[in-house]
């Protein structure tokens, strides 16, 4: 039993915790720049969302499924939120926030060709990394899911391909 607790206790400290059943642990890269990964200004509740360049830490990963999901930040209580209903436009920023299984602003759907949206949201809005500029801490936020010019996935600015974790 002692031993459990302490694999337990281990794999925690390094990143290896385990995703909720039926989810994921992935790097959400940018299509801009696979380089950048998503992530918040800081673990804590209310920080908005920027990207970073990806050196494969725990507090980069991120627990997803296909289709409606819950984003929870790996190894935390901490979710993505796309705010109030009324803040679900374009340029708009996206927060984590603890996590709710009840709350539409924490719903989205990821979908096969990078797009992840709110899934409440209509017209349907994505998360999209702001001005296209793949830089250190470029703000992230919310963008038509149509896309510039309603290319949809093609617009790279919108889609953000999911990398699995693997364990070392």
């Amino acid at each position: 039993m002692r031993v459990t607790s302490l694999l337990t206790l281990a794999f925690a400290a390094t990143g290896f915790a385990q995703a909720p059943e039926g989810y994921k642990t992935v790097y959400i890269t940018s299509m801009v720049d696979s380089k950048f990964v998503l992530v918040p200004k800081s673990n804590t509740s209310g920080s908005t969302l920027v990207i970073k360049t990806g050196s494969q830490k725990p507090e980069q990963q991120w627990y997803i499924k296909t289709g409606s999901t819950k984003i929870q930040l790996a190894g935390t209580e901490l979710c993505l939120d796309a705010g109030e209903k009324s803040n679900w436009k374009d340029m708009a920023n996206i927060y984590i926030k603890e996590c709710s299984d009840t709350a539409d602003s924490q719903k989205w759907v990821a979908m096969e060709d990078g797009r992840i949206a709110v899934e409440k949201s209509s017209p349907q809005e994505c998360l999209d990394l702001q001005y296209m500029r793949a830089t250190e801490n470029n703000p992230v936020g919310l963008y038509s899911c149509a896309g510039l010019g309603n290319i949809g996935a093609a617009d790279k600015g919108i889609n953000w391909p999911l990398t699995e974790v693997t364990a070392p």
